[in-house]
């Protein structure tokens, strides 16, 4: 009885499969999934068959104005339809919030080139993208609640795409096809079964069987798992798409080319629409679509999302071979992607490039693993498979391997689409590609390239530096810096060079089109963003943001529009002088004194504004010292660095530059005198006790009766007793050097110590003693060793500076260890934050 109900059930799917393209009711229906040449390649021939009177093609409707665009001669793929939310209100900014990529593999694509050929008429079946793109927030907003986490994370809010096809790629039924043909994932089952199909002759019958492992698929995935987004309201938009078809005049068949999931639903229908789809219908985000370039890589990374097909550029050469009409296409595509390899190594790793018989030997093992799967001809994981047997040497593959990195790029391509100007392209983004071209930016391909710009001595190097500058501002992700001119953190503020990584990308174009409601020209629109970006500083609260604020008039100032910061420094003013944080005051004092050092570098000489906001940020942290009696433990440690950067800047700045107003340090004298007997924590005692002995308000021996007394008199637990003297070294280090009552009481006491009284402090005075820079180290070893009579030679061993190369390596080496940190899920930890 069960051999005659599974073959009755054989007999049932192989009966629905020949239905999808027998014409019944005048409708072909065509299973497909996204970017697969085997997909796309039947469907022309099943097209060029039948000559559709019209196409129903699974696309968000409201892209049918860019369809005349699409047949443009000269765009070149990959390319994008870019759907941009309109704001709540029209000062709002614009995002892009969602993809439709095309590829050479595309079947969308062959089906609308055709369609114009045939003359068929397009209609476009999916729900609009703004309705799509509302059900996806809403069920990401949904499913973070249910897990407890509020409102979704931000990478869950970026731009989505469109062509997603996880439920295909994913469900209990592809689990269990990788199993049972015992593949590593659902991409090598699918070339396995479908894409080695792609030089046969009968649609037909691949489109059978398409369907068939579709069905399988919606039938092994729950009715509520469906109904969790919007796939039913969906799939009534694409019936209604075929009703109108339907009703259009002339002879001819109707081809429905939808996501294979979908099929089962349009040749059957359900009896009723589900009360879910009629929810789910409501309106969505107003948006509006442009053309954008879209890139390789980007093809390959959205499979991770289950929207599309790996290697993309391995598909494009097996695409074309097989157009060609090659013998033996797969041999042929593989044996292009090996001698390219071979370019490539020889190249960019000529250490890395393996020998002729080597090359032969993976074509053939290649073949040879085709063959032994049964296959038409080596496919992607055998290429794979038979690099690492044959060119791999002595390399764990498991780790990575310089040969199989670029054996992958080989496979993903590096290639960027075209999109001919007056193809819906905003002037914006036009004039962004047209800039960099003229500043020596190489943006024909998605390639991340080095940039070194003399920004000093180069004027054309200056320009292209507050290009990347200003594209930072815009928020594109155009460009990282990884070496240059720290204003915020006023570190290396007299290098001459700047060291930029750069890469053209679908997210860079996407944002340009977004922001192109603002402007025509990049000065237009970072004026606009700048604008909204002070608004919104002041809507979240001037007191909580005058350290961003201050960050974000840096940015400005390096993308030369210094002349634009009238309001941001009209913002920054009062958000610092009504700052209740001492911590956060001195860090802002910080990061405008270093501004104001730099004025000239960053466009604002001759502006008061800058040295006027210095003020008040200095002005403002004297009237908060009185904290330092009130602070909470916690903030102790936080509040003795503020101390020190407080007086580190009031002691230079008591003697005015050229176009400055200088400080005045009798009101840190007198806001430290006020200090100097209050009931304060040990270590913001002892940084307050070396500030008032600098003042003249201490003498040395008080001085050393405060900082060193609790070490002598075992005031406290083991790490108190070293708190006043931390507090000491964290505001003035040299006083130890120079102060010999200090160093010999300190002396005096340690000699005094047992062994186990010394082990027990050790800890916390090692920590003390960190705040010593290593020429401070050095020197008040000097001092210690002259003191008691030793000839030790502590003479430096290396040399103080470093070569640009150096510098250069070191850069690099940094950037790649933030990469790996970025892999490894760890870059908020290299994110700095505000106090």
């Amino acid at each position: 009885m069960e051999a005659a109900a599974a073959a009755a059930e054989r007999q049932d799917f192989a009966a629905y499969g020949q239905r999808l393209t027998s014409g019944e009711g005048g409708f072909f229906f065509f299973p497909i999934r996204h970017h697969s040449p085997a997909c796309a390649l039947h469907l022309a021939a099943a097209l060029a068959e039948i000559r559709p009177r019209a196409i129903v093609l699974e696309m968000p409707a409201d892209f049918a104005p860019l369809l005349p665009l699409l047949s443009h001669p000269d765009i070149r793929l990959p390319i994008a339809i870019v759907s941009v939310a309109d704001g709540e209100h029209a000062s709002d900014e614009r995002l892009p919030v969602g993809y439709w990529p095309f590829s050479a593999t595309s079947p969308e694509w062959a089906a609308l080139r055709l369609a114009g050929e045939f003359g068929s008429t397009v209609i476009l079946a999916d729900r609009e993208s703004g309705a799509r793109l509302a059900a996806t927030r809403e069920e990401k907003k949904r499913q973070a609640e249910e897990d407890g986490e509020g409102e979704p994370r931000q990478d869950e809010t970026a731009p989505a795409l469109l062509t997603d096809e996880g439920q295909l790629a994913y469900s209990h039924y592809a689990d269990g096809l990788v199993k049972r043909l015992g593949v590593r994932d659902f991409n090598e089952a699918w070339d396995r079964l479908f894409e080695s199909r792609a030089a046969e002759q009968d649609w037909r019958g691949f489109f059978r069987d398409v369907g068939i492992h579709c069905a399988l698929s919606r039938l092994a995935t729950s009715a509520e798992e469906i109904a969790a987004d919007d796939t039913l309201a969906r799939e009534v938009c694409m019936r209604v798409a075929m009703a109108k078809a339907q009703a259009l005049s002339g002879n001819g068949p109707i081809a429905v080319i939808t996501g294979g999931f979908h099929t089962p639903v349009m040749i059957d229908p359900p009896a009723e629409e589900p009360e879910e789809a009629k929810v789910q219908a409501g309106p969505g985000i107003q948006t509006k679509s442009y053309l954008i370039r879209y890139t390789h890589d980007h093809l390959d990374r959205i499979n991770g999302y289950g929207a599309g097909m790996p290697s993309p550029r391995w598909y494009e050469r097996l695409q074309q071979r097989i157009a060609e009409g090659h013998d033996d296409p797969f041999t042929e595509a593989a044996t292009d992607v090996v001698l390219d390899l071979t370019q490539r190594l020889r190249r960019d790793r000529p250490n890395f490039t393996p020998p002729l018989p080597s090359l032969a030997a993976t074509v053939a093992q290649a073949q040879a693993l085709a063959d032994l799967r049964g296959l038409f001809g080596p496919g992607r994981a055998e290429i794979l498979d038979a690099a690492r047997s044959c060119l791999l040497k002595g390399e764990d593959p498991r780790t990575g391997s310089p040969l199989m990195d670029a054996l992958l790029i080989e496979l993903t391509g590096e290639g960027i689409g075209e999109v001919p100007r007056g193809a819906g392209a905003p002037p914006l983004a036009e004039a962004v590609r047209s800039r960099a071209r003229a500043l020596g930016f190489r943006i024909e391909d998605g390639t991340e390239r080095n940039r070194l710009l003399d920004i000093h001595r180069k004027p054309r190097h200056l320009a292209a530096s507050r290009f990347l500058h200003v594209m930072t501002l815009l928020g594109t992700g155009f460009g990282r810096c990884l070496r240059g001119p720290d204003w915020a953190g006023g570190v290396a503020t007299d290098v001459l060079f700047e060291e930029w990584t750069y890469r053209w990308s679908p997210a860079v174009e996407s944002r340009l089109v977004a922001l192109s409601i603002d402007g025509d020209t990049v000065e237009r629109a970072a004026d606009a963003v700048l604008a909204r970006r002070v608004q919104a500083l002041g809507e979240e609260g001037q007191a909580k943001n005058a350290h961003a604020a201050i960050r974000l008039l840096m940015i400005t100032a390096q993308a030369g529009l210094a002349r634009s910061c009238g309001a941001l420094i009209a913002a920054i003013g009062p958000a610092v002088a009504t700052d209740p944080d001492f911590g956060r005051v001195a860090v802002c004092l910080s990061m405008l004194d270093n501004l104001q050092r730099g004025r000239k570098a960053l466009g604002f000489a001759g502006m008061p504004g800058p040295d006027e906001l210095r003020l008040i940020a200095y002005r403002r942290a004297i009237d908060l010292l009185p904290d330092l009696e009130t602070a909470r433990d916690e903030d102790v440690p936080r509040y003795v660095d503020a101390l020190a950067t407080l007086n580190e800047i009031a002691e230079a700045g008591a003697q005015a530059g050229e176009g400055e107003q200088p400080l005045d340090l009798d009101l840190l004298d007198e806001g430290v005198a006020a200090l100097i007997d209050a009931d304060l924590a040990p270590r913001a005692a002892g940084a307050v006790a070396a500030i008032g002995h600098m003042s003249g308000r201490l003498s040395a021996e008080a001085l050393a009766t405060r900082v060193i007394g609790p070490l002598q008199f075992s005031v406290g637990e083991p790490p108190a007793r070293v708190e006043a003297l931390a507090g000491l070294l964290a505001v003035q280090p040299a006083l130890l050097k120079r102060t010999p009552a200090l160093l010999e009481r300190l002396d005096l006491v340690l000699a005094g110590f047992d062994e186990a009284d010394f082990i027990e402090v050790l800890p916390a005075l090692r920590l003390a003693f960190t705040a010593l820079a290593p020429d401070e180290t050095d020197a008040l070893a000097a001092v210690i060793a002259q003191a008691k009579g030793t000839d030790l030679d502590l003479a430096p061993r290396f040399s103080g500076g470093l070569t640009e190369a150096e510098m250069l390596a070191n850069a690099r080496l940094n950037a790649s260890f933030a990469e790996l940190m970025q892999a490894d899920g760890l870059g908020s930890w290299l994110e700095e934050r505000a106090p």
